[in-house]
């Protein structure tokens, strides 16, 4: 008979090994994030500047808590609006933990901004320099004289890649599409190894995004939004948000991404111009066997500098 925790130990390997495998060949590499309406820019460039004079914002995203080797992201981001708003320029930093590999995407991007009398279209650019390291000590296997793995060894490899986006917006809706990795960089580790190298391939992302504001009481603003990411060789993925605002100070709702999670949210807005916020994932999909959940926490500060 199988000891219990031998049994999870074993399961929990097998799918982060069948995750790892997907990762190889394309799946969604670039982060998710539950609350992706309020990390725009970081999904489409066109939304670089579509904020206030300055945007800053922090980000932390712990994914399936429990499950060994599940997703860690860290992100920083900061953009502008510049000449009387039509130009957007913007940067962010962000580190990816999974398993054995630690991934930092460095980007910059500029955005022109065409105003209509109630709207505005937005085209951005973006281009990133990623450096993915694979750390052999946080690999387990099976077989420990495998001389294919060395359980000692630090790869380090650099790419780049660049974004596209387009964004149709006011306060009340917005459309938008983008394209991220569009490159398709390519990461060979332990190239000058015969026997040890590999390949990693980033593949395209194409998101597309659309929602809109209703209310007929400005102290209580309803927001809906649908996010959605293709990438070829795997099912997409769509994620609907309701949140409601109250007083421009309190923000609650929920998020239904399909067939995997549902989510809550929960933020507090100070003197219109820090925000903090939280959400949490409870996972529907058959990984809820093994993990209690995700974290994510996002601070903001947003300001058009006393104008």
């Amino acid at each position: 008979m199988i000891n219990p925790t031998t049994k999870y130990k074993f399961t929990c390997w097998v799918i982060f090994l069948n995750l790892a495998f997907i990762l190889t060949v394309s799946a969604q590499q670039y982060p998710w994030w539950t609350q992706n309406r309020s990390n725009q820019y970081v999904n489409n460039p066109a939304f670089c500047g579509s904020k206030r004079i300055v945007d800053f914002r922090l980000n932390y995203r712990n994914q399936w808590v429990g499950f060994d080797g599940a997703p860690k992201t860290y992100l920083v981001s900061l953009h502008s609006r510049l000449l009387k708003g039509k130009l957007g320029l913007g940067g962010f930093m962000f580190k990816d933990e999974i398993g054995a590999f630690r991934s930092y995407y460095s980007a910059v991007s500029a955005a022109y901004h065409l105003r209509f009398p109630d709207s505005e279209l937005s085209v951005g650019i973006q281009g990133n320099m990623n450096s993915q390291n694979l750390i052999g000590s946080k690999m387990t296997i099976r077989n420990q004289q495998d001389k294919a793995v060395d359980l000692t060894l630090t790869d380090r490899v650099l790419g780049f890649d660049g974004s596209f986006g387009i964004a149709y917006y006011n306060d009340r809706f917005h459309l938008a599409v983008a394209a991220t990795n569009l490159a398709g960089s390519t990461f060979k580790h332990y190239k000058n190894d015969t026997l040890k190298k590999s390949k990693f391939v980033d593949a395209a992302h194409y998101n597309l995004s659309g929602g809109y504001n209703f209310s007929e009481n400005t102290d209580f603003i309803f927001e809906n939004t649908l996010f959605a990411v293709l990438v070829p060789g795997v099912p997409p993925s769509f994620d609907y948000t309701l949140r409601l605002h109250i007083m421009n100070q309190i923000m609650t709702g929920a998020s239904l991404r399909f067939g995997d999670a549902i989510a809550m949210h929960l933020g507090y807005t100070i003197k219109d111009q820090f925000q903090i916020s939280y959400s949490y994932d409870f996972i529907t999909s058959k990984l809820s066997k093994f993990t209690s959940g995700s974290h994510e926490i996002k601070l903001v500060f947003s300001s058009n500098l006393g104008r």
